[in-house]
């Protein structure tokens, strides 16, 4: 049957109008490959994390998920290619304590707002942290650490992740604790900074227990305490940083996704659900336990109030220590 023209133009206007509301509400998605940007090097706990989600959704989902890892500057190249990637629901930024709660209460001036220009997706797992150093080091306990921050000529050298992470913040709190002398070297990521602690370029780190954990293990590393709550079982003879009079400045880093704002809440959702579905996972949970982090994920829902709370937490402490960065 031949129908006229003008009801072929409706029909076919129609029909563009209910694809794009069905895109919009999440009703075909996803149809072609996700990204998680990664904003630390390849071989550290985000990337680790990105990885073992990725497969997970990709299996689930069944598109590809691509992990693209673009480090430097304080996590904000990543952020800043998510910030500016379609508001649909393919691009998703995985970052840490320091992305979604430090950067903002740190940096004068911040190219992404992670409060304004993101969407949280979901929270992953909370990484308790090791203050290690090398196996060698003339340090064999947190009060030989302190004693030469405050007296050893010339200082300590101290390890951070990348400039305004968590160990940069916990390096800058030792110091106003101690009042001593710690020179910061900042690395792109977990896995460089570990590599020159193994080989004594550096003296002392705050890393979390995922990536920091093997090398103790294998005997290159010495660690000196825990930032947790508890000992860990893993290591049941490092003391926690309150036991050793610490406590004050003890960070627990915790890790989470989010996506541009503005994406469409049903897709928002649907990317929650499956996050949180792939960390609780038989699978994922055992590896990242054995590893040295605590499963812990949160919905959107969760997430997105913890993150605002997180935020003023550590918005006091980087106030109270006078910690800016340019």
């Amino acid at each position: 049957m031949n129908f006229p023209r003008f009801m072929q133009v409706a029909a076919a206007a129609l029909l563009a109008t209910t694809s794009a509301l069905a895109s919009a509400q999440g009703g075909n998605f996803p149809s072609k490959p996700i990204t998680i940007v990664v904003p630390f090097p390849a071989g550290g706990v985000t990337d680790q994390l990105a990885r073992g989600v990725g497969q997970k959704m990709s299996e689930s989902l069944k598109v590809p998920v691509i992990v693209d890892s673009r480090p430097g500057a304080g996590a904000q190249i990543a952020a800043n290619f998510v910030k500016q990637a379609p508001a649909d629901g393919y691009t998703i930024f995985i970052g840490d304590i320091g992305s979604f709660a430090l950067n903002g209460n740190l940096y004068a001036k911040l190219s992404y707002d992670p409060l304004k220009d993101f969407t949280p997706l979901a929270r992953l797992a909370l990484a308790p942290a090791l203050l290690v150093v090398n196996a060698d080091s003339p340090y064999k306990t947190a009060a030989d650490l302190v004693s030469a921050v405050k007296t050893k000529p010339g200082g300590v050298s101290i390890a951070s992740q990348s400039t305004g992470s968590g160990g940069h913040l916990f390096a800058e709190m030792l110091r106003d604790k101690t009042k001593g002398n710690l020179n910061h070297v900042p690395y792109r990521g977990s896995s460089p900074a570990l590599i020159d602690m193994v080989g004594n370029q550096v003296e002392v780190f705050f890393d979390p227990m995922i990536t920091s954990g093997p090398f103790v293990k294998d005997g290159k590393l010495r660690a000196l305490a825990i930032g947790a709550e508890k000992r860990s079982a893993q290591f049941p003879d490092v003391p926690t940083l309150a036991e050793v009079g610490l406590g004050d400045i003890n960070l627990v880093a915790w890790f989470g996704m989010a996506v541009r704002a503005g994406t469409p809440p049903a897709v928002v959702s649907l990317l929650s659900n499956e996050v949180v579905k792939a960390m609780q996972s038989p699978e994922l949970t055992k590896k990242f336990t054995d590893q040295g982090l605590e499963v812990a994920p949160m919905t959107d829902v969760q997430f997105g109030p913890f993150v605002k709370d997180e935020t003023a937490r550590w918005g006091l402490v980087i106030k109270n220590a006078s910690i800016k960065l340019e």
